[in-house]
């Protein structure tokens, strides 16, 4: 770079790239092109194409290098440290390589050759043809065939158009892979990270208003091995100019306490058109609105208690319900299969609805049969749809788009004879009749099985175009007419070794050795010498060369524009044909629904509204767990719930594996599924709507944050009792166990006396403190039930149903000896638990609030019992030993912490010294 005062215009374009170059490097026409290239995706892997390769230069090659696995070596070695780094691969390997950059969160920009290098006069002529981010990605290399791709932006601010603090950020979700556009608002926080966390997008883009800490809670856990999430910040549009290109939005997002939602959505279209080198994808839809009040939400920790899913890259891990569920025959129908289960509604309209459309399947298994068949097979359209609306699909994937598009107005058609099926088909005629136009035109355009790529083969039909058939076949009988010619030559000049060669540099020529030299007619003009013979030309042969040459590039040509017309009618019909893709995916999702409510016995459910506060399950199941059972032979025993206003709380008591988990998750996973539109699997079931479900299952700790299994417990258990509200489902497992028994039992007593008295929300809480089962006699809405287990000699037999009243006793130490434990350690328990059973629990430890005044225990006078001494002496025969009371003042005198470690070993060794001594 120049050191004088003037900079130039290298020197100019080296910082508009964000680039240092080593010292010294001279500015080369491709070094320019590259730093050119650089200033437009500077925070970006640029891919370099030269040639048969992309390129990657200074620290690009050194990032990608190492997510790559690719050698970074230099073209100068000979500078050393001065060199530019630089690494490369094949260009027919990019999409895989592509897709590991953006699996590693990383931003890439392709820059590609635009002209034909055998043609081109000087540099060849390059530019950024495309940037390719997690959140803005169409190649199948980087995409979960059966999950949502999301991009999801936020904003957030004061407005002045009638906003208010329970819309305070607005919320889009934009998969540039499908074409859809979902908005929302949120009113906190919690939610609004609850939101984002449900649609796991691979990108956030956020507005710069939004606090730091808040936006780490958006982007969620980095740490290693863990899918990255990437992150851009943006200043929030004021206007919309976007997204009212695509098209009049939900009615719901034109209201004025709504505007966040749709400059949420214009802050991701602008990103994509960034991405899009000034375009937005021609295949997006309008905005379409969903509210959070009009779901059942679900927080992460629900969704992980409950098993759901798995984690991200598995989400069908077998033990989820999504791996019991998902029998979709098709991609899309995977995805809405996903997002029923993560979004179940809490509109009972929509749910009666698909309750509906799913009682025509169920009953019907003839339309389930002939379903499954046109289902079987289906490209994915929506995807398909959005590649080729995008210049990036090749003509195998339009053809597979073609004959997708065929079956689609038969599964229509199978459905309309059925009116709730009908209702939801009625507004579809459109994208019916253009499904219809699109499929005829590729299937009579493209041959069967088309090749990858538009090259050497043929892809479209004969017939298809008069004037390729006539390029073709002059393109194929040119070779024949070239053999033709050889011969003919070899007649007229008796020279029986002369053959028609073809190099690049002249075309088609004639070869004759030297030994037959006289025999060259003087109509050859001579072109080359060569060491062994003569090189000619004739005009007949070269007006045959330029026949043939001239043959194959129109040919390529014409197949081109051919192929451009097809990707035009597709990108003409993008939204119509996206919009059947979706109905054909509910289908498929409801399809699904309805094979496991046959294979499962299931039973359609009355929904009622949340003001009914209701949940009857006569004989429920949960589904994941019997058909566990089945696999092994086994059994499931089916349990009856009853939760509404006069028992809104159950505490259910019973031992370890006597099924208590379970149970509380089968009761909210048939809420789940009735609000998802499903099927419950019970004999009967009624449950009025919820507006969330909390859960409090299980223990662990959080190392990443540093919290204990108590913290983790404790800091749940808070979050549902601040968000809980009358129309939830709450599920407690064990409140109170990560800390010591009284102040455990204390905790769960006062939580569930809060949920009674101030939250309301029905309540399953599953405990091993038996002492909690006497708030039934205080508290009027909350009943004890309990896990029959049956005694059979010293063994106990687990017989999984539910009956009224507390357990008689925990049955620990036989389920420790069915566990394994040695004989002496269970004999030893058995003898503890005998002592501690014959000594009441003091009084000044145990909860009074809400027992009977009868029931309530004078501050004890009985010091505890000794595990290892036998029983306590009665208080008259204590007998005080000055040693031991000197001992005791000693370790008292210790502070602990202000020892050095040092200091710590020699107290301890004075104290056991003094031990030793007695």
């Amino acid at each position: 770079m120049n050191t004088g005062a003037a900079p130039s215009e290298d020197d100019l374009l080296v910082v508009k790239s964000g680039t240092t170059l080593p010292p010294n490097t001279k500015i080369t026409p491709m070094l320019r092109q590259w730093l050119a290239a650089k200033a437009k995706a500077k925070d970006a892997i640029l891919l370099f194409r030269m040639g048969d390769f992309y390129e990657l230069f200074g620290d690009d090659a050194r990032l990608a290098g190492g997510v790559l696995d690719l050698a970074v070596t230099s073209r100068d070695r000979d500078k050393g440290d001065g060199a530019m780094p630089m690494a490369g691969f094949p260009h027919t390997a990019a999409p895989g390589y592509i897709a590991r950059l953006i699996a590693a969160g990383m931003k890439v920009a392709v820059c590609d050759q635009l002209e034909d290098p055998a043609l081109a006069k000087g540099i060849v002529k390059r530019d950024v043809t495309r940037v390719v981010t997690p959140g803005m990605v169409l190649d199948d290399e980087s995409l979960d065939a059966r999950s949502n791709n999301f991009l999801v932006a936020v904003v957030t601010g004061a407005f002045d158009d009638g906003s208010d603090d329970k819309h305070r950020f607005g919320l889009a979700a934009l998969d540039v892979s499908t074409g859809e556009l979902l908005c929302t608002t949120a009113s906190s926080e919690a939610a609004l990270v609850d939101e984002v966390q449900r649609l796991a997008p691979r990108e956030l883009v956020v507005d710069d208003a939004l606090a730091q800490p808040l936006v780490a809670r958006l982007v969620g856990d980095t740490r290693p091995g863990l899918p990255a999430r990437r992150l851009e910040r943006r200043t929030a549009p004021a206007k919309r100019r976007l997204v009212d290109a695509l098209g009049a939005p939900d009615a719901w997002l034109l209201e004025a306490p709504h505007r966040p939602a749709l400059l949420a959505a214009e802050l991701a279209l602008v990103y994509a058109e960034e991405t899009g080198q000034g375009v937005l994808p021609k295949h997006l839809r309008s905005p379409v609105a969903f509210s959070l009040d009009e779901r059942l939400l679900l927080d992460t920790t629900t969704r992980a208690h409950l098993e759901l899913c798995g984690p991200s890259g598995d989400l069908r891990r077998p033990g989820t319900l999504l791996w019991h569920l998902d029998r979709t025959k098709t991609a899309a129908g995977g995805r809405r299969l996903l997002r029923l289960l993560l979004e179940p509604s809490a509109s009972l309209v929509e749910i009666e609805g698909r309750q509906d459309r799913l009682a025509v399947l169920v009953d019907d298994a003839g339309l389930r049969a002939r379903l499954l068949e046109q289902l079987t097979s289906l490209a994915d359209v929506e995807r398909l749809v959005a590649r080729a609306a995008n210049g990036r699909a090749g003509p195998r994937e339009l053809w597979r788009l073609g004959q997708t598009l065929l079956r689609l107005p038969t599964i229509a058609s199978l459905l309309f004879e059925h009116e709730p099926w009908a209702l939801l088909l009625s507004p579809l005629g459109m994208s019916i009749e253009a499904c219809s136009v699109v499929s005829e035109v590729l299937d009579r355009a493209l041959v069967a099985d088309a090749p990858q790529a538009l090259g050497d083969e043929h892809v479209f039909r004969e017939g298809y175009d008069l004037d390729l058939d006539a390029l073709w076949l002059l393109t194929t009988d040119g070779q024949g007419a070239i053999a033709a010619l050889e011969a003919k030559e070899r007649d007229l000049t008796g020279i029986a070794s002369l053959k028609i060669r073809f190099n690049n540099v002249f075309g088609y020529f004639i070869e004759v050795t030297k030994s037959h030299q006289a025999k060259v007619p003087a109509r050859y003009v001579r072109k080359q010498t060569i060491a062994n013979g003569e090189r000619f030309i004739t005009d007949e042969l070269a007006a045959l060369q330029e026949q043939v040459e001239g043959a194959d590039s129109r040919r390529r040509r014409r197949e081109a524009e051919l192929f451009a017309a097809l990707l035009q009618q597709v990108r003409d019909h993008a939204r119509e044909l996206s919009t059947l893709a979706t109905f054909v995916a509910d289908v498929d999702a409801v399809l699904s629904f309805a094979e496991v409510a046959v294979s499962d016995r299931c039973v359609r459910p009355a929904v009622l509204p949340k003001e009914k506060r209701c949940l009857v399950l006569d004989e429920a199941r949960h589904p994941v767990v019997e058909r566990l059972c089945r696999e092994r032979g086994e059994s499931y025993v089916p349990s009856t719930i009853e939760l509404d206003g006069e028992r809104q709380i159950l505490v259910v008591t019973g031992p370890n594996m006597a099924g208590k988990s379970t149970l509380m998750r089968q009761v909210a996973l048939c809420q789940l599924l009735a609000q998802a539109g499903a099927f419950v699997p019970a004999k009967t079931a009624t449950l009025s709507l919820c507006d969330r479900i909390f859960t409090r299952v299980g223990a662990a700790d959080d190392t990443a944050t540093g919290r204990s299994t108590f913290m983790v417990e404790m800091t749940e258990t808070s979050h549902i009792l601040r968000g809980a509200t009358p129309y939830s489902l709450v599920l407690l497992d064990e409140i109170g166990r990560g800390t010591s028994t009284f102040d455990g039992l204390a905790i769960a007593w006062a939580v569930a006396e809060h949920i009674h008295d101030a939250v309301h929300a029905r309540t399953l809480f599953a405990t091993h403190y038996h002492e909690l089962t006497a708030l039934s006699a205080s508290l009027d809405r909350l009943k004890n039930v309990h896990v029959v287990v049956k005694e059979w000699g010293d063994d106990i037999v687990f017989v999984r149903s539910l009956a009224d009243g507390p357990a008689g006793r925990s049955f620990g130490i036989q389920v420790a000896r069915l566990a394994g434990l040695p004989v002496t350690v269970v004999a030893r328990a058995r003898e503890v638990l005998a002592h501690l059973e014959g000594d009441d629990i003091p009084a000044h430890a145990a909860p009074t609030k809400g027992l009977p005044r009868s029931q309530r225990r004078p501050s004890p006078t009985a010091p505890q019992m000794s595990l290892f001494g036998g029983a306590p002496a009665a208080e008259a025969d204590v007998v005080v030993d000055d040693r031991l009371v000197k001992f005791a003042e000693r370790v008292k005198a210790v502070d602990v912490n202000r020892l050095t470690p040092m200091q710590a070993m020699n107290v301890l060794a004075e104290l056991v010294d003094q031990a030793r001594k007695g």
